[in-house]
């Protein structure tokens, strides 16, 4: 709980840490008289570590800019009709089951959390939605996400794809951008995402991730 609470308040005040090489420059200004006036040797002091910061913050943002145009596109190639499919994801067991609240699927296949090479087979019916460990997937189709860390950005990639031929269907991506070389005098305010739900391209495309399976596989 106490590093929680230290990194909200890191991730809040953060660019003050900036005053610190600022006071360094002012005293290193005063002792050399340069510039006579203190406003003027305050205001450089200021100036200087943020032109350091952008110097490092604008490329690696515009990197991260970069790759989202590159990787967040969504893509439906082929379209399928299937009442479920195999979710291969280390959160199939808590929010994949919004695939049987929201999406319209009657079941899922996942790895099962009770036997390493065992499945969980997922049922909605009328009493709610049950499960069962099975032997071996039956799902012709698999839905996956994949997670990819680059260091200053993450991307999680969700794929649909045919399991016997690994045949791709449909993919979208997300990412995460946590502020680049210039994090630790950031913080919250250097991280960003992509696709950005606030615009109405980002909602719609945030909308086509996180429905990626309902609109490749249900009528």
């Amino acid at each position: 709980m106490v590093m929680i609470l230290v990194g909200l308040i890191w991730a809040v005040l953060a660019p003050l840490l900036l005053l610190l090489p600022a006071g360094v420059l002012a005293f290193a200004f005063r002792a050399a008289g340069w510039p006579a006036r203190r406003r003027e040797r305050w205001a450089l002091s200021l100036v200087m570590p943020v032109l350091v910061v952008m110097v490092f913050a604008v490329p690696d943002r515009l990197e991260f800019e970069r790759l989202c145009d590159a990787k967040t596109q969504t893509q439906i190639h082929e379209k399928r009709v299937a009442d479920g499919f195999f979710l291969d994801d280390s959160t199939a067991h808590s929010f994949g089951m919004r695939y049987l609240q929201e999406e319209g699927f009657q079941w899922i296949e996942a790895r099962s959390i009770y036997r390493r090479d065992g499945f969980t087979r997922y049922e909605k019916g009328p009493q709610g939605i049950t499960s069962k460990e099975v032997p071996q997937i039956t799902a012709e189709l698999m839905v996956q996400t994949v997670r990819q860390d680059l260091g200053r950005a993450s991307f999680e990639t969700l794929l649909v794809k045919d399991r016997a031929s690994g045949k791709l269907l449909a993919q979208a991506s997300n990412g995460h951008f946590n502020g680049g070389r210039m994090f630790f005098v950031l913080g919250a305010y250097g991280s960003a995402s992509c696709p950005h739900p606030a615009t109405p391209a980002g909602a719609q495309a945030f909308q086509q991730f996180y429905h990626l399976a309902k609109l490749t596989l249900r009528p």
